[in-house]
């Protein structure tokens, strides 16, 4: 079995936040029926969706893994900031619909929106709807704000923070996800490539003594 690396241990560590993430919001889902349209990708169409790179490490990793960094880095290079994550696959059938190639390795702002809590002025849990449910069903939202209000366990955004803390230094600005995903390419890539020559270094002093 191959040695876990730091690169590999920083991913495993970001995917262990986002796997409690995901149990609290699956709670959440349970608890008050509140899911996202079937197909519905709205929120993947706005090109602003932020993250830090750390969020993005363990999809770097994985593509790593895959062969295809040196690919998607091309392809990032070609897009600006007007342009919407570049692994969301819209539905050329129904305007708004559309898939994440990489939902398994999504970042935190993916997994947490329409289903977590702001902290208000008051230091209080606020539940931040997505636009298409206040639009399609804001009795439920009023409802789910109401249960929350009364003490209804939710995710909170507070979560990013909490990966943020795991390396500060690839968490200190967030930014649009294809920059994102674009300096944890560049920084899994250059800490593979040191690894590498410490691994050969390693292996010739073996080999001489």
């Amino acid at each position: 079995m191959a040695k876990e690396t730091a690169i590999d241990e920083i991913a495993k560590q970001v995917i262990d936040l986002y796997e409690q993430i995901d149990q609290q919001t699956r709670a959440f889902q349970a608890a008050t029926q509140l899911h996202c349209p079937a197909g519905c990708g709205r929120c993947c169409e706005n090109p602003h969706v932020e993250a830090t790179p750390l969020e993005m490490v363990p999809l770097a990793v994985e593509l790593f893994r895959q062969g295809e960094a040196a690919k998607w880095l091309e392809k990032l290079a070609e897009v600006n900031e007007t342009n919407a994550c570049l692994f969301y696959e819209p539905d050329s059938d129904v305007p708004g619909n559309g898939r994440c190639q990489v939902y398994l390795w999504r970042p935190s702002i993916c997994r947490l929106f329409g289903y977590a809590t702001v902290t208000d002025r008051e230091g209080q849990p606020k539940f931040a709807a997505c636009m298409r449910h206040k639009a399609d069903i804001p009795e439920v939202v009023a409802t789910v704000q109401e249960a929350i209000a009364n003490g209804l366990p939710a995710p909170s955004f507070a979560m990013s923070q909490q990966i943020a803390h795991l390396a500060p230094h690839l968490s200190g600005e967030r930014m649009p996800l294809n920059q994102a995903l674009t300096i944890a390419l560049r920084w899994v890539g250059l800490r593979l490539q040191m690894e590498q020559v410490e691994r050969s270094d390693i292996n010739s002093v073996q080999r001489s003594s």
